[in-house]
C-alpha cells in the first residue's frame, strides 16, 4: 500500500468515528419548530460538530440542519 493508500484509510477510518453530546456531553435531545427531535453532536476523531435526528440516528447536513431547524 502507498503512503498516500494508508493516508486515505486513515482519513476514512477516523470519518466512520464515533459520535457523542457536544459541549463536553452536556448536550440533550431537542425538538425543533419543524417537530424533529435533535441533538448537537461531536466527532472526537475529526473534531467535526453536527446535528443527529434522534429518531432516525442519521447525521444530518448543514443543509438538512438549517430546514430542521427551520431557520
Amino acid at each position: 500500500m502507498t503512503l498516500a493508500e494508508l493516508l486515505d484509510k486513515k482519513d476514512y477510518e477516523n470519518s466512520q468515528g464515533a459520535w457523542i453530546p457536544a459541549s463536553g456531553g452536556s448536550e440533550v435531545p431537542f425538538t425543533t419548530r419543524n417537530n424533529y427531535k435533535l441533538m448537537y453532536c461531536y466527532q472526537p476523531s475529526t473534531g467535526r460538530h453536527a446535528y443527529i435526528n434522534c429518531e432516525t440516528d442519521i447525521i444530518l447536513t448543514a443543509e438538512e440542519a438549517t430546514l430542521a431547524l427551520g431557520i
